[in-house]
Protein backbone atom coordinates (compact mmCIF):
# COMPACT_ATOMS: atom_id res chain seq x y z
CA UNK A 1 0.00 0.00 0.00
CA UNK A 2 1.18 3.47 -0.12
CA UNK A 3 3.96 4.77 2.29
CA UNK A 4 3.60 8.05 4.01
CA UNK A 5 7.31 10.25 4.79
CA UNK A 6 7.80 13.15 5.87
CA UNK A 7 10.79 15.40 4.21
CA UNK A 8 11.81 15.25 0.63
CA UNK A 9 10.50 12.56 -1.36
CA UNK A 10 13.34 10.14 -2.58
CA UNK A 11 12.64 8.13 -6.32
CA UNK A 12 14.62 5.56 -7.09
CA UNK A 13 14.72 4.68 -10.71
CA UNK A 14 15.74 1.53 -12.18
CA UNK A 15 16.28 0.53 -16.07
CA UNK A 16 16.82 -3.05 -16.79
CA UNK A 17 16.51 -5.98 -19.48
CA UNK A 18 14.65 -9.38 -18.39
CA UNK A 19 14.71 -12.41 -20.02
CA UNK A 20 11.40 -14.02 -18.82
CA UNK A 21 7.79 -12.65 -20.94
CA UNK A 22 6.85 -11.06 -17.91
CA UNK A 23 6.67 -7.12 -16.94
CA UNK A 24 5.32 -6.98 -13.34
CA UNK A 25 5.59 -5.73 -9.63
CA UNK A 26 6.69 -9.61 -9.18
CA UNK A 27 9.93 -8.85 -10.78
CA UNK A 28 11.76 -6.99 -8.80
CA UNK A 29 12.54 -8.50 -5.42
CA UNK A 30 9.06 -7.10 -3.81
CA UNK A 31 10.34 -4.18 -2.87
CA UNK A 32 6.36 -2.43 -3.03
CA UNK A 33 2.92 -3.19 -3.69
CA UNK A 34 1.02 -1.28 -6.31
CA UNK A 35 -1.18 0.94 -4.27
CA UNK A 36 -3.84 0.60 -7.06
CA UNK A 37 -4.25 -2.59 -7.18
CA UNK A 38 -7.62 -4.46 -7.04
CA UNK A 39 -7.44 -7.74 -7.84
CA UNK A 40 -5.62 -10.68 -6.02
CA UNK A 41 -2.56 -10.58 -4.14
CA UNK A 42 0.78 -12.19 -4.67
CA UNK A 43 0.31 -14.43 -1.82
CA UNK A 44 -3.14 -15.50 -3.73
CA UNK A 45 -1.34 -16.44 -7.01
CA UNK A 46 1.78 -18.08 -5.14
CA UNK A 47 4.29 -15.76 -4.70
CA UNK A 48 5.38 -16.19 -1.45
CA UNK A 49 9.22 -16.61 -1.22
CA UNK A 50 12.24 -14.15 -1.55
CA UNK A 51 15.91 -14.94 -2.56
CA UNK A 52 17.28 -13.26 0.58
CA UNK A 53 16.36 -12.58 4.00
CA UNK A 54 17.49 -8.92 3.32
CA UNK A 55 15.75 -6.22 4.91
CA UNK A 56 14.76 -4.43 2.14
CA UNK A 57 12.45 -1.32 1.75
CA UNK A 58 9.56 0.13 0.57
CA UNK A 59 7.90 2.27 -2.13
CA UNK A 60 5.25 2.50 -4.00
CA UNK A 61 5.52 1.28 -7.97
CA UNK A 62 3.13 2.55 -11.18
CA UNK A 63 1.60 5.36 -8.75
CA UNK A 64 1.46 7.10 -12.56
CA UNK A 65 1.72 5.01 -15.40
CA UNK A 66 4.59 6.98 -16.77
CA UNK A 67 6.02 5.13 -13.84
CA UNK A 68 6.63 2.53 -15.68
CA UNK A 69 7.92 2.39 -19.22
CA UNK A 70 8.11 -1.16 -20.91
CA UNK A 71 9.80 -2.06 -24.31
CA UNK A 72 9.91 -5.22 -26.38
CA UNK A 73 12.86 -6.95 -27.29
CA UNK A 74 12.31 -9.29 -30.42
CA UNK A 75 14.17 -12.44 -31.09
CA UNK A 76 17.36 -10.51 -32.44
CA UNK A 77 17.73 -9.09 -29.14
CA UNK A 78 16.98 -5.75 -30.63
CA UNK A 79 14.64 -2.96 -28.27
CA UNK A 80 11.57 -2.06 -29.86
CA UNK A 81 10.76 1.66 -30.41
CA UNK A 82 8.55 3.39 -32.63
CA UNK A 83 10.56 5.43 -34.55
CA UNK A 84 8.62 6.67 -38.66
CA UNK A 85 4.34 6.18 -38.71
CA UNK A 86 4.67 7.23 -42.05
CA UNK A 87 3.53 4.43 -44.85
CA UNK A 88 5.74 3.08 -47.98
CA UNK A 89 2.41 2.52 -49.51
CA UNK A 90 1.94 6.34 -50.03
CA UNK A 91 5.01 6.67 -51.07
CA UNK A 92 4.03 6.61 -55.27
CA UNK A 93 0.58 8.31 -54.26
CA UNK A 94 -1.17 11.73 -55.86
CA UNK A 95 -0.97 14.65 -53.68
CA UNK A 96 -4.06 14.60 -52.18
CA UNK A 97 -6.77 17.68 -52.45
CA UNK A 98 -8.07 18.64 -49.54
CA UNK A 99 -10.62 21.21 -50.82
CA UNK A 100 -12.72 18.44 -53.22
CA UNK A 101 -14.72 17.91 -50.31
CA UNK A 102 -17.65 20.26 -49.38
CA UNK A 103 -18.57 21.23 -45.40
CA UNK A 104 -21.70 19.65 -46.54
CA UNK A 105 -20.57 16.39 -47.98
CA UNK A 106 -18.25 16.42 -44.78
CA UNK A 107 -20.73 16.69 -42.48
CA UNK A 108 -22.86 13.66 -44.04
CA UNK A 109 -19.68 11.55 -44.64
CA UNK A 110 -18.83 12.23 -40.65
CA UNK A 111 -21.88 11.07 -39.83
CA UNK A 112 -22.00 7.97 -42.56
CA UNK A 113 -18.51 6.88 -40.26
CA UNK A 114 -20.10 7.32 -36.78
CA UNK A 115 -23.44 5.04 -37.33
CA UNK A 116 -21.72 1.18 -37.43
CA UNK A 117 -25.65 0.22 -37.68
CA UNK A 118 -25.91 2.19 -41.12
CA UNK A 119 -26.89 0.70 -44.02
CA UNK A 120 -27.21 4.26 -45.97
CA UNK A 121 -25.21 5.43 -48.76
CA UNK A 122 -23.76 9.47 -49.64
CA UNK A 123 -24.09 10.17 -53.13
CA UNK A 124 -21.48 12.96 -54.01
CA UNK A 125 -21.61 14.36 -57.76
CA UNK A 126 -18.20 14.91 -59.52
CA UNK A 127 -17.10 16.01 -63.10
CA UNK A 128 -15.98 13.81 -65.55
CA UNK A 129 -12.62 14.30 -65.19
CA UNK A 130 -11.21 10.91 -63.59
CA UNK A 131 -8.15 12.31 -62.72
CA UNK A 132 -10.61 14.91 -60.10
CA UNK A 133 -12.60 11.61 -59.38
CA UNK A 134 -8.89 9.51 -57.94
CA UNK A 135 -8.20 12.93 -55.91
CA UNK A 136 -11.39 12.83 -54.02
CA UNK A 137 -11.54 8.85 -53.57
CA UNK A 138 -7.90 9.11 -52.24
CA UNK A 139 -9.05 11.97 -50.00
CA UNK A 140 -12.11 9.71 -48.54
CA UNK A 141 -9.92 6.90 -48.00
CA UNK A 142 -7.58 8.50 -45.93
CA UNK A 143 -10.03 10.84 -44.33
CA UNK A 144 -12.57 8.07 -43.13
CA UNK A 145 -11.11 4.53 -42.71
CA UNK A 146 -13.94 3.09 -41.71
CA UNK A 147 -16.21 4.28 -45.40
CA UNK A 148 -15.46 2.98 -49.09
CA UNK A 149 -16.26 4.86 -52.26
CA UNK A 150 -16.75 4.06 -55.64
CA UNK A 151 -18.09 5.54 -59.01
CA UNK A 152 -21.59 5.24 -60.09
CA UNK A 153 -23.87 7.17 -62.44
CA UNK A 154 -26.97 8.30 -61.60
CA UNK A 155 -29.98 7.74 -64.74
CA UNK A 156 -29.07 10.84 -66.38
CA UNK A 157 -25.48 9.53 -66.23
CA UNK A 158 -24.00 12.15 -64.13
CA UNK A 159 -21.18 10.59 -62.50
CA UNK A 160 -21.56 10.24 -58.81
CA UNK A 161 -19.50 8.94 -55.92
CA UNK A 162 -21.22 6.59 -53.72
CA UNK A 163 -20.13 6.26 -50.28
CA UNK A 164 -20.93 3.48 -47.47
CA UNK A 165 -19.58 2.02 -44.49
CA UNK A 166 -16.61 -0.26 -45.46
CA UNK A 167 -16.76 -3.74 -45.39
CA UNK A 168 -13.55 -5.85 -44.66
CA UNK A 169 -10.57 -6.75 -46.92
CA UNK A 170 -11.97 -10.48 -46.98
CA UNK A 171 -15.50 -9.51 -47.64
CA UNK A 172 -14.65 -6.41 -50.02
CA UNK A 173 -12.02 -8.30 -52.16
CA UNK A 174 -11.77 -11.80 -51.99
CA UNK A 175 -8.88 -14.05 -51.80
CA UNK A 176 -7.11 -12.52 -54.89
CA UNK A 177 -7.15 -8.77 -54.01
CA UNK A 178 -3.76 -8.69 -52.40
CA UNK A 179 -0.90 -7.69 -53.85
CA UNK A 180 1.16 -10.67 -55.37
CA UNK A 181 4.18 -11.62 -53.96
CA UNK A 182 3.13 -9.17 -50.82
CA UNK A 183 3.57 -11.12 -47.55
CA UNK A 184 -0.07 -11.88 -45.96
CA UNK A 185 0.95 -9.86 -42.49
CA UNK A 186 1.74 -6.30 -41.82
CA UNK A 187 3.78 -6.55 -39.03
CA UNK A 188 3.80 -2.75 -37.07
CA UNK A 189 5.05 -1.22 -33.59
CA UNK A 190 2.17 -0.43 -31.52
CA UNK A 191 3.07 2.63 -28.86
CA UNK A 192 0.33 3.12 -25.95
CA UNK A 193 -0.09 4.46 -22.93
CA UNK A 194 -2.23 3.54 -19.79
CA UNK A 195 -4.47 0.74 -22.08
CA UNK A 196 -4.61 -2.80 -21.74
CA UNK A 197 -3.36 -5.10 -24.71
CA UNK A 198 -6.62 -6.92 -25.44
CA UNK A 199 -8.84 -3.56 -25.57
CA UNK A 200 -6.44 -1.96 -27.90
CA UNK A 201 -6.90 -4.38 -30.30
CA UNK A 202 -10.36 -4.60 -30.21
CA UNK A 203 -10.39 -0.51 -30.77
CA UNK A 204 -7.91 -0.94 -33.65
CA UNK A 205 -10.03 -3.89 -35.17
CA UNK A 206 -12.90 -1.96 -34.99
CA UNK A 207 -11.51 0.87 -36.37
CA UNK A 208 -10.23 -1.11 -39.35
CA UNK A 209 -13.91 -2.75 -39.40
CA UNK A 210 -11.63 -6.32 -39.42
CA UNK A 211 -11.98 -9.16 -36.95
CA UNK A 212 -9.81 -8.93 -33.73
CA UNK A 213 -8.34 -12.19 -34.28
CA UNK A 214 -6.64 -11.20 -37.40
CA UNK A 215 -4.34 -9.69 -35.42
CA UNK A 216 -1.49 -11.24 -33.19
CA UNK A 217 1.12 -10.16 -30.68
CA UNK A 218 4.08 -11.80 -28.99
CA UNK A 219 2.25 -11.28 -25.28
CA UNK A 220 0.15 -9.07 -23.61
CA UNK A 221 1.80 -5.83 -22.23
CA UNK A 222 0.95 -3.75 -18.75
CA UNK A 223 -1.81 -1.68 -19.01
CA UNK A 224 -0.87 0.82 -16.19
CA UNK A 225 2.15 1.72 -18.49
CA UNK A 226 3.89 3.32 -21.34
CA UNK A 227 4.63 0.29 -23.55
CA UNK A 228 5.96 -0.51 -27.00
CA UNK A 229 5.72 -3.80 -29.00
CA UNK A 230 5.13 -5.63 -32.20
CA UNK A 231 2.20 -7.06 -33.73
CA UNK A 232 0.66 -8.15 -37.05
CA UNK A 233 -2.31 -8.13 -38.89
CA UNK A 234 -3.67 -10.37 -41.74
CA UNK A 235 -3.86 -8.63 -44.91
CA UNK A 236 -4.26 -4.71 -44.10
CA UNK A 237 -3.01 -2.28 -45.88
CA UNK A 238 0.00 -0.45 -44.35
CA UNK A 239 -1.51 3.09 -45.26
CA UNK A 240 -4.71 1.79 -43.62
CA UNK A 241 -2.96 1.28 -40.25
CA UNK A 242 -0.81 4.63 -40.63
CA UNK A 243 -3.87 6.75 -41.31
CA UNK A 244 -5.59 5.48 -38.08
CA UNK A 245 -3.15 8.00 -36.06
CA UNK A 246 -4.67 11.16 -36.71
CA UNK A 247 -7.97 10.19 -34.49
CA UNK A 248 -6.08 7.57 -31.61
CA UNK A 249 -5.81 9.10 -28.27
CA UNK A 250 -2.39 7.80 -26.47
CA UNK A 251 -1.48 5.35 -28.68
CA UNK A 252 0.37 5.44 -32.11
CA UNK A 253 1.32 3.01 -34.93
CA UNK A 254 4.22 2.61 -37.17
CA UNK A 255 7.34 1.03 -38.54
CA UNK A 256 5.45 -0.98 -41.02
CA UNK A 257 6.59 -4.12 -42.88
CA UNK A 258 5.22 -6.54 -45.03
CA UNK A 259 6.12 -10.61 -44.00
CA UNK A 260 5.00 -13.90 -44.64
CA UNK A 261 4.35 -15.26 -41.09
CA UNK A 262 2.40 -13.47 -38.75
CA UNK A 263 4.00 -12.90 -34.86
CA UNK A 264 3.01 -15.69 -32.14
CA UNK A 265 2.52 -15.27 -28.95
CA UNK A 266 5.91 -15.79 -27.11
CA UNK A 267 7.81 -14.98 -30.10
CA UNK A 268 10.15 -12.44 -28.14
CA UNK A 269 13.26 -11.93 -26.34
CA UNK A 270 11.98 -10.33 -23.46
CA UNK A 271 11.26 -6.95 -22.46
CA UNK A 272 13.31 -3.49 -21.88
CA UNK A 273 11.72 -2.00 -18.02
CA UNK A 274 12.12 1.46 -16.77
CA UNK A 275 10.68 1.96 -13.13
CA UNK A 276 10.08 4.60 -10.98
CA UNK A 277 9.35 3.40 -7.48
CA UNK A 278 8.05 6.59 -5.80
CA UNK A 279 7.76 7.58 -1.84
CA UNK A 280 10.21 5.75 -0.71
CA UNK A 281 11.70 4.88 2.55
CA UNK A 282 14.83 3.49 4.10
CA UNK A 283 18.35 4.67 3.70
CA UNK A 284 20.48 4.45 0.85
CA UNK A 285 22.82 1.87 1.88
CA UNK A 286 19.75 -0.20 2.43
CA UNK A 287 18.72 0.31 -0.63
CA UNK A 288 21.59 -0.27 -3.00
CA UNK A 289 22.23 -3.42 -1.13
CA UNK A 290 18.74 -4.75 -1.65
CA UNK A 291 19.45 -3.60 -5.62
CA UNK A 292 22.52 -5.36 -6.24
CA UNK A 293 21.40 -8.05 -4.69
CA UNK A 294 18.44 -8.00 -7.20
CA UNK A 295 20.95 -7.82 -10.08
CA UNK A 296 23.83 -10.54 -8.49
CA UNK A 297 21.55 -13.01 -7.30
CA UNK A 298 18.49 -12.26 -9.35
CA UNK A 299 14.86 -13.21 -8.58
CA UNK A 300 12.19 -15.76 -8.76
CA UNK A 301 11.10 -16.04 -12.01
CA UNK A 302 7.42 -15.63 -10.61
CA UNK A 303 4.51 -15.05 -13.22
CA UNK A 304 3.69 -11.53 -12.05
CA UNK A 305 0.29 -10.37 -11.01
CA UNK A 306 -0.40 -9.02 -14.80
CA UNK A 307 -0.80 -12.96 -15.93
CA UNK A 308 -3.89 -13.24 -13.86
CA UNK A 309 -5.69 -10.25 -14.68
CA UNK A 310 -6.74 -6.70 -13.55
CA UNK A 311 -10.00 -7.42 -12.34
CA UNK A 312 -11.14 -8.92 -8.81
CA UNK A 313 -11.85 -12.05 -10.40
CA UNK A 314 -8.50 -13.44 -11.87
CA UNK A 315 -8.29 -14.69 -14.96
CA UNK A 316 -7.15 -18.13 -13.85
CA UNK A 317 -11.04 -18.94 -12.94
CA UNK A 318 -11.80 -18.71 -16.33
CA UNK A 319 -9.10 -21.31 -17.10
CA UNK A 320 -10.07 -23.50 -14.69
CA UNK A 321 -13.56 -22.90 -16.25
CA UNK A 322 -12.47 -24.04 -19.73
CA UNK A 323 -10.64 -26.95 -18.84
CA UNK A 324 -13.36 -28.60 -17.14
CA UNK A 325 -15.46 -28.09 -20.49
CA UNK A 326 -17.94 -25.60 -18.50
CA UNK A 327 -18.28 -23.54 -21.15
CA UNK A 328 -20.98 -21.66 -19.23
CA UNK A 329 -19.69 -20.82 -16.00
CA UNK A 330 -16.41 -19.35 -17.86
CA UNK A 331 -18.89 -16.65 -19.97
CA UNK A 332 -20.51 -16.13 -16.84
CA UNK A 333 -17.12 -15.19 -14.91
CA UNK A 334 -16.20 -13.18 -17.65
CA UNK A 335 -19.25 -11.07 -17.89
CA UNK A 336 -19.90 -11.34 -14.45
CA UNK A 337 -20.10 -7.76 -12.73
CA UNK A 338 -16.17 -6.79 -11.21
CA UNK A 339 -15.53 -4.50 -8.39
CA UNK A 340 -14.08 -0.92 -8.99
CA UNK A 341 -15.45 -0.98 -12.48
CA UNK A 342 -17.43 2.34 -13.83
CA UNK A 343 -21.08 2.40 -13.57
CA UNK A 344 -22.16 1.98 -17.27
CA UNK A 345 -19.76 -1.41 -17.02
CA UNK A 346 -21.40 -2.22 -13.93
CA UNK A 347 -24.66 -1.78 -15.70
CA UNK A 348 -24.24 -3.83 -18.42
CA UNK A 349 -22.20 -6.53 -16.49
CA UNK A 350 -25.63 -6.93 -13.69
CA UNK A 351 -28.39 -6.88 -16.67
CA UNK A 352 -26.34 -10.40 -17.78
CA UNK A 353 -26.25 -11.46 -14.67
CA UNK A 354 -30.19 -11.09 -13.95
CA UNK A 355 -31.59 -12.08 -17.12
CA UNK A 356 -28.51 -13.73 -19.47
CA UNK A 357 -30.05 -11.57 -22.82
CA UNK A 358 -26.79 -11.28 -24.61
CA UNK A 359 -28.81 -8.73 -26.96
CA UNK A 360 -29.59 -6.13 -24.20
CA UNK A 361 -26.35 -6.53 -22.47
CA UNK A 362 -24.59 -5.78 -25.91
CA UNK A 363 -26.44 -2.78 -26.31
CA UNK A 364 -25.50 -1.56 -22.59
CA UNK A 365 -22.03 -3.04 -22.95
CA UNK A 366 -19.23 0.21 -23.59
CA UNK A 367 -18.14 -0.35 -26.93
CA UNK A 368 -14.70 0.32 -24.97
CA UNK A 369 -15.08 -3.30 -23.88
CA UNK A 370 -14.03 -4.73 -26.53
CA UNK A 371 -13.61 -8.51 -25.43
CA UNK A 372 -17.01 -8.67 -23.74
CA UNK A 373 -18.60 -7.30 -26.73
CA UNK A 374 -17.12 -9.69 -28.64
CA UNK A 375 -18.14 -12.70 -26.34
CA UNK A 376 -21.67 -11.08 -26.42
CA UNK A 377 -21.65 -11.39 -30.61
CA UNK A 378 -20.72 -14.99 -29.88
CA UNK A 379 -24.10 -15.45 -27.80
CA UNK A 380 -25.96 -13.77 -29.95
CA UNK A 381 -25.39 -15.87 -33.24
CA UNK A 382 -24.77 -19.15 -31.30
CA UNK A 383 -26.93 -19.21 -27.99
CA UNK A 384 -25.95 -20.43 -24.40
CA UNK A 385 -26.58 -23.56 -25.68
CA UNK A 386 -23.54 -23.67 -28.36
CA UNK A 387 -21.21 -21.66 -25.81
CA UNK A 388 -18.41 -23.35 -26.70
CA UNK A 389 -18.68 -21.89 -29.84
CA UNK A 390 -19.84 -18.67 -28.52
CA UNK A 391 -16.53 -18.38 -27.42
CA UNK A 392 -14.73 -18.75 -30.20
CA UNK A 393 -15.92 -15.00 -30.73
CA UNK A 394 -13.13 -14.11 -28.17
CA UNK A 395 -9.84 -13.88 -29.58
CA UNK A 396 -7.63 -16.93 -30.09
CA UNK A 397 -5.02 -15.14 -27.89
CA UNK A 398 -7.22 -13.62 -25.17
CA UNK A 399 -9.10 -17.40 -25.15
CA UNK A 400 -5.69 -19.32 -24.74
CA UNK A 401 -4.25 -16.95 -22.24
CA UNK A 402 -6.87 -18.00 -19.74
CA UNK A 403 -5.73 -21.54 -19.32
CA UNK A 404 -2.27 -20.35 -19.46
CA UNK A 405 -3.05 -17.95 -16.35
CA UNK A 406 -4.46 -21.47 -14.54
CA UNK A 407 -1.06 -23.13 -16.04
CA UNK A 408 1.04 -20.25 -14.94
CA UNK A 409 -0.69 -20.38 -11.01
CA UNK A 410 -0.13 -23.98 -10.80
CA UNK A 411 4.01 -23.01 -11.60
CA UNK A 412 4.09 -20.18 -8.98
CA UNK A 413 2.81 -22.14 -6.53
CA UNK A 414 4.89 -25.42 -7.08
CA UNK A 415 7.87 -23.41 -7.14
CA UNK A 416 7.27 -21.54 -3.82
CA UNK A 417 6.89 -25.28 -2.42
CA UNK A 418 10.28 -26.18 -3.83
CA UNK A 419 12.10 -23.25 -2.72
CA UNK A 420 10.58 -23.66 0.94
CA UNK A 421 11.33 -27.36 0.87
CA UNK A 422 14.87 -27.44 -0.74
CA UNK A 423 15.72 -23.79 -0.23
CA UNK A 424 17.86 -21.96 -3.64
CA UNK A 425 20.74 -24.32 -4.33
CA UNK A 426 20.45 -27.54 -6.71
CA UNK A 427 19.32 -30.76 -5.47
CA UNK A 428 19.72 -34.69 -6.97
CA UNK A 429 16.26 -34.91 -9.04
CA UNK A 430 15.98 -30.98 -10.14
CA UNK A 431 15.58 -30.56 -13.93
CA UNK A 432 18.12 -28.72 -16.35
CA UNK A 433 18.84 -27.91 -19.69
CA UNK A 434 20.93 -30.96 -21.35
CA UNK A 435 24.70 -29.76 -21.88
CA UNK A 436 24.45 -31.32 -25.09
CA UNK A 437 21.29 -29.92 -26.08
CA UNK A 438 19.86 -27.45 -29.00
CA UNK A 439 20.48 -24.11 -27.57
CA UNK A 440 17.09 -23.20 -26.24
CA UNK A 441 14.47 -22.08 -29.26
CA UNK A 442 15.31 -18.52 -29.61
CA UNK A 443 11.64 -17.46 -30.43
CA UNK A 444 10.21 -18.93 -26.96
CA UNK A 445 13.45 -18.77 -24.51
CA UNK A 446 12.45 -22.17 -23.02
CA UNK A 447 13.06 -26.01 -23.28
CA UNK A 448 10.61 -27.75 -25.95
CA UNK A 449 10.70 -31.16 -25.24
CA UNK A 450 11.73 -33.56 -23.04
CA UNK A 451 14.92 -34.93 -24.34
CA UNK A 452 16.58 -31.40 -23.80
CA UNK A 453 16.20 -31.88 -20.00
CA UNK A 454 18.09 -33.73 -17.68
CA UNK A 455 17.59 -34.80 -13.86
CA UNK A 456 21.08 -33.69 -11.32
CA UNK A 457 21.81 -36.74 -10.43
CA UNK A 458 24.77 -36.80 -7.03
CA UNK A 459 27.63 -36.95 -10.21
CA UNK A 460 26.28 -33.50 -11.61
CA UNK A 461 24.71 -31.39 -9.47
CA UNK A 462 27.43 -29.17 -7.86
CA UNK A 463 28.29 -27.99 -11.34
CA UNK A 464 25.31 -26.31 -11.49
CA UNK A 465 23.69 -22.78 -9.87
CA UNK A 466 20.13 -22.34 -9.27
CA UNK A 467 20.40 -20.21 -12.12
CA UNK A 468 20.40 -23.25 -14.71
CA UNK A 469 16.86 -24.90 -12.68
CA UNK A 470 13.93 -25.22 -14.58
CA UNK A 471 10.65 -26.20 -13.67
CA UNK A 472 7.89 -27.32 -15.64
CA UNK A 473 4.72 -25.57 -16.72
CA UNK A 474 2.48 -28.61 -16.38
CA UNK A 475 1.22 -29.85 -19.15
CA UNK A 476 0.27 -34.13 -20.73
CA UNK A 477 3.73 -33.99 -22.19
CA UNK A 478 6.55 -32.83 -19.77
CA UNK A 479 9.28 -34.07 -17.39
CA UNK A 480 8.75 -34.05 -14.30
CA UNK A 481 11.63 -33.41 -11.28
CA UNK A 482 13.09 -36.27 -9.72
CA UNK A 483 11.73 -35.38 -6.19
CA UNK A 484 7.78 -35.14 -5.14
CA UNK A 485 6.82 -32.33 -7.52
CA UNK A 486 4.68 -34.23 -9.74
CA UNK A 487 2.80 -34.87 -6.65
CA UNK A 488 2.61 -31.52 -6.02
CA UNK A 489 0.98 -30.62 -9.00
CA UNK A 490 -1.40 -33.63 -8.85
CA UNK A 491 -2.65 -32.30 -5.81
CA UNK A 492 -3.12 -28.53 -6.52
CA UNK A 493 -4.84 -29.86 -9.16
CA UNK A 494 -7.25 -32.11 -7.28
CA UNK A 495 -7.96 -29.44 -5.44
CA UNK A 496 -9.63 -27.76 -8.43
CA UNK A 497 -11.19 -31.75 -9.52
CA UNK A 498 -8.64 -31.51 -12.23
CA UNK A 499 -5.81 -34.34 -13.64
CA UNK A 500 -2.82 -34.04 -15.46
CA UNK A 501 -4.27 -35.93 -18.08
CA UNK A 502 -7.56 -33.35 -18.20
CA UNK A 503 -4.85 -30.76 -19.57
CA UNK A 504 -4.63 -32.65 -23.07
CA UNK A 505 -7.80 -30.97 -23.51
CA UNK A 506 -10.22 -31.94 -26.39
CA UNK A 507 -10.40 -28.31 -28.18
CA UNK A 508 -6.86 -28.12 -29.18
CA UNK A 509 -6.85 -24.08 -28.22
CA UNK A 510 -7.23 -25.19 -24.28
CA UNK A 511 -5.05 -28.05 -24.48
CA UNK A 512 -1.72 -27.45 -22.52
CA UNK A 513 0.94 -29.78 -23.60
CA UNK A 514 3.74 -28.21 -21.04
CA UNK A 515 6.77 -26.59 -21.45
CA UNK A 516 9.34 -25.15 -18.79
CA UNK A 517 10.41 -22.74 -17.37
CA UNK A 518 13.68 -20.82 -15.26
CA UNK A 519 12.98 -21.02 -11.61
CA UNK A 520 15.45 -17.75 -11.05
CA UNK A 521 16.75 -15.17 -13.39
CA UNK A 522 18.77 -12.18 -13.08
CA UNK A 523 18.37 -9.40 -14.88
CA UNK A 524 20.45 -7.71 -17.43
CA UNK A 525 22.01 -4.47 -17.77
CA UNK A 526 20.37 -3.29 -14.24
CA UNK A 527 21.08 0.46 -13.32
CA UNK A 528 19.31 2.94 -10.74
CA UNK A 529 19.76 6.46 -9.42
CA UNK A 530 18.24 8.20 -6.81
CA UNK A 531 16.60 11.16 -7.16
CA UNK A 532 15.29 13.70 -4.65
CA UNK A 533 11.60 15.50 -5.42
CA UNK A 534 10.17 18.79 -3.07
CA UNK A 535 6.12 18.66 -2.59
CA UNK A 536 5.99 21.43 -5.99
CA UNK A 537 7.85 18.80 -7.93
CA UNK A 538 5.93 15.54 -7.08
Amino acid sequence: GEVSYTGPMSDVMLTMDDEGIESSSAKRRKTGGDALCDHAREVDVGITEYVSNAVGFSGIIKQRYSDFVVNEINTDCVVIHLTDTNSADEDNKPAIQYDLLTAADRQKLEELAKDDSSSNSVEIKVSEDKAVRTRLHLLIRKDFPLLESSTAATDGDQKVILVQRRKSPQQRYGRGWWPSGRGDFTHFVLYKENKDTVDTVGLLAKLLNVKASSFTYAGNKDRRAVTVQRMSVYRVMADKLSQLNRSLMNMRVGNFSYQKEPLRLGQLWGNRFSIVLRNVVGDHECIDRSLQLVKDVGFINYFGMQRFGTHSVPTYEVGKALLHSNWVAAIDIILSPKANESADVGLARQLWAENKDAKKTLEKMPKRCTLERQLLKGLQKHGIRDACNALNFIPRNSRIMYVHSYQSLLWNMVVSRRIQTYGLNPVVGDLVIKTDSPTIDPVKKKVEKEAEVELLTEETVNSHTIHDIVMPLPGFDVKFPGYEAASWYKEILAADNLTLQMLNHRVKDYALSGTYRRMVMKPVEMTWSHIYLTAVEL
